[in-house]
């Protein structure tokens, strides 16, 4: 099931498996962006009369404030919530899992203020790979470009 959600500007779409959707359609749910940039869904909820943010991913699974587990997104979308793309784990599972799959440690696009152009850095197997690029969209392609290459073999940048 499908669930549209509207956020600085832009519409994100939420999956989650259709028996979960009376559990949640109680709430207010809103996109939460992380350090990275990465996005989940997440409401405020009161627990012991107190406002809590709980991520939905969270939510579906059981885990309370407080609970050292984490949930990984196997295909690493934060936004499909389904049971089938959801599993329970520690922080050392779940950061190898995202190393594993991606072959990634580090991706974004730093614009640099100086030279007026767009940086992407990706950083793979603790190796850094820069380029710059006059536009976002061409910093952005180069990215997909190396992801999707991720996806399959190591990456040749020289």
């Amino acid at each position: 099931m499908e669930i549209v959600l509207h956020s600085k500007g832009e519409d994100y779409t939420v999956l989650i498996d259709e028996e979960d959707f009376h559990k949640i359609s109680k709430y207010t749910w809103h996109i939460a962006h992380d350090k990275s940039n990465n996005k989940y869904c997440e409401t405020n909820i009161c627990i012991g009369g107190k406002m809590t943010k709980i991520l939905l991913h969270r939510f579906l699974n059981g885990l309370e404030k407080g609970d050292k587990r984490i949930i990984n997104h196997i295909d690493g979308n934060g936004l499909n919530n389904k049971k089938s793309n959801l599993e329970i784990c520690d922080a050392m599972y779940n950061s190898q899992s995202i190393n594993t799959k991606r072959n990634f440690g580090c991706i974004y696009i730093m614009k640099d203020r100086y030279k007026k152009k767009y940086r992407p850095k990706v950083i793979i197997n603790k190796k850094k790979y820069e380029k710059y690029f006059y536009t976002y969209e061409e910093a952005q392609a180069y990215l997909d470009g190396l992801e999707e290459i991720a996806k399959t073999e190591t990456i040749p940048l020289s």
